[in-house]
């Protein structure tokens, strides 16, 4: 009996030690994969397919000594240009102001692989999967599980020889990924990487640029009209919100809510007398919940369901 109980609980242990070993793999391979995109001078163009459209970029990065430069410019988007030099991040727009902000990445890039890996590894499992060929580079998946309901789960292609991303794919469902079924696909469709910074970064990193504003932007007013009453596991309330002008004479209440990774924004507003309605653009959920008196919008990563529930529990 006693041998049984000693067998039974090695094969136990050995289970969860593998399992753990097999967690740590994943890890070790998505730390290159965030040491890639930071480290290497590349050149690369990107799609971004969501709700049957797609978005084309193309992306340069590259460091010399201690100053990091990268370029990204929306193919879709006449005139818009985005560019990060070191933690100054500026939105240049054709006859129109400059926008200056602060950031060590550009928001319109996946927020994954810029995240502090302990605010990932709360979030997320990290399992290596099998190895494929993407566009005639050997690549390796990582399946990055959501270890809560309410968040999308994460898979990901990554060149063996570079570590770079190939394909992101952002999932409802863990157990199936392909482009029918993903909510949104992130893809390259060429990748450069040379020794060299390119000639066009070198000459973002010294010619000059608009100074970013010494006006710092307001935010919202504590007091709220409503109360938020649940919150999806993992998420908390963003403390100081950054202000939103062209709403504020139609919010009644506003919260942002965060885990590190992902962001929702919540706003209770005079009901328009619309009926409810949801929409998703990719992995973006948009809900409004509307009754004769108030309209409640969600925006954010989040399920329908999940979004429904956040507006239900406002009070």
């Amino acid at each position: 009996m006693m041998k049984r109980l000693f067998g039974v609980l090695f094969v136990v242990a050995l289970s969860a030690l593998q399992s753990a070993l097999a967690d740590e793999t994943g890890w070790v391979l998505f730390n290159k994969v965030q040491q890639s995109v930071k480290q290497h001078n590349f050149d690369v163009s990107f799609v971004v397919l969501k709700g049957g459209q797609a978005e084309t970029y193309r992306w340069l990065h590259g460091r010399d000594k201690d100053d990091e430069i990268e370029h990204l410019i929306p193919m879709f988007a006449e005139g818009v240009d985005i560019v990060r030099r070191n933690q100054q991040v500026y939105y240049l727009i054709s006859n129109r102001p400059s926008l200056v902000t602060q950031g060590d990445s550009i928001k319109e890039l996946p927020a994954l692989l810029f995240e502090d890996m302990t605010t990932i590894r709360s979030l997320y499992n990290a399992v290596a999967g099998s190895s494929s060929v993407i566009h005639g580079r050997s690549a390796q998946l990582l399946r990055l599980s959501a270890i809560d309901d309410e968040r999308y789960h994460y898979w990901l292609w990554i060149d063996v020889e570079t570590g770079f991303p190939l394909r992101i794919d952002t999932l409802s469902d863990q157990q199936n990924s392909n482009q029918n079924q993903a909510l949104e696909i992130w893809q390259i469709t060429h990748l450069r990487i040379t020794p060299e910074l390119p000639d066009s970064l070198a000459q973002l990193l010294t010619i000059p640029l608009p100074e970013p504003s010494a006006v710092e932007l307001p935010i919202l007013p504590p007091s709220q009209q409503h109360q938020l009453g649940w919150l999806p596991a993992g998420f908390a309330v963003v403390a100081e919100p950054l202000h939103v002008p062209q709403l504020e004479p139609k919010i009644l209440s506003y919260w942002l809510l965060s885990d590190g990774l992902h962001q929702v924004s919540v706003f209770v507003q005079q009901s328009h007398r619309m009926p409810t309605q949801a929409y998703r653009d990719g992995a973006i959920t948009i809900f409004v919940q509307s009754d004769p008196e108030l309209d409640v919008t969600v925006i954010g990563p989040i399920s329908i369901n999940t979004a429904q529930r956040l507006a239900a529990s406002i009070r």
